[in-house]
């Protein structure tokens, strides 16, 4: 059985450029040592080393700050989550 599913901590930068990379289907991926993104269409998240999630679709946007990400890769979904928040991010 494949494993679609991860959840990374934001400190593990290469686990999470890794899984971003995965996760972009249909898209492109930009990774510097502190910014990653991926724009699948008119929807993109952007995720900084520091825990600061940007994440922009039509009608919706979001601007925060996590800890850990959790890829589903099966669902196309991210969801970021700190202690004060939970963002979920949906492949369009």
């Amino acid at each position: 059985m494949e494993d679609h599913g991860r959840t990374v901590e934001i400190a593990d930068w290469d686990a999470v450029v890794s899984e971003l990379d995965r996760f972009c289907v249909g898209g492109t991926t930009h990774a510097e040592s502190d910014v990653a993104n991926c724009t699948i269409r008119e929807a993109t998240i952007e995720i900084h080393s520091n825990g600061r999630i940007e994440g922009s679709m039509p009608l919706h946007a979001f601007d925060g700050r996590v800890e850990t990400l959790e890829f589903d890769h099966a669902e196309g979904t991210i969801t970021a989550e700190s202690e004060e928040l939970s963002y979920t991010f949906r492949r369009p």
